[in-house]
């Protein structure tokens, strides 16, 4: 009986609240979060995958949330997109379809990238990583910014025409967090 109680309170809890008692608190997350991923996917609304999950998961570490960890890209993971592309100074098609540039903007906004230079290691450089595999670049992600980190940065440095530092300075860090170079809308 008491059992049976618990479960009717439970769920008239729940239907009172609606969806405010299935959202995480800030920094709360419901389900193991895997943000690297062998490639950044486009998204479009009403999806439901892995990768949905990660991006749920980044959008929570860029502040963008708190959004439910559940892989579905309903209306919670949308208004959190939203956010994002409110921000965006011109028109994008389709703004809630998120392109693998939104992946690096992601990334870069949720921890300060700036400084990263050889010999670094920890979240910083996997969130690093994690940005320049999305923008294409091929590496590993282990969070120690080794040779191939030093090597995939350059390439990416290369890429934006600047000059090849294998460090993350002002300039690196504006074009990650402008989504790389050539993103197109």
């Amino acid at each position: 009986m008491r059992t049976l109680v618990s479960v009717v309170v439970t769920i008239l809890v729940a239907a009172l609240l609606g969806p405010a008692a299935h959202a995480a608190p800030p920094g709360v997350r419901q389900a193991t979060c895997q943000r690297t991923l062998p490639s950044y996917p486009e998204i479009k609304p009403g999806t439901t995958s892995k990768a949905v999950r990660s991006l749920q998961c980044v959008l929570n570490d860029a502040g963008l949330g708190p959004v439910t960890v559940d892989g579905f890209y309903g209306p919670e993971t949308q208004a959190a997109v939203k956010k994002m592309t409110d921000g965006f100074e011109c028109c994008i098609k389709n703004p809630l379809r998120v392109r693998t540039w939104y992946w690096v903007i992601l990334f870069t906004g949720s921890h300060e990238l700036g400084g990263l230079e050889r010999g670094d290691s920890g979240i910083r450089v996997k969130t690093l990583q994690r940005a320049l595999r999305a923008d294409g670049e091929s590496l590993a992600v282990d969070g120690d910014f080794g040779g191939q980190t030093e090597r995939q940065l350059k390439a990416f440095q290369e890429k934006c025409g600047e000059k090849r530092t294998g460090r993350v300075d002002q300039q690196t860090l504006f074009d990650l967090s402008q989504g790389g170079c050539g993103a197109d809308g």
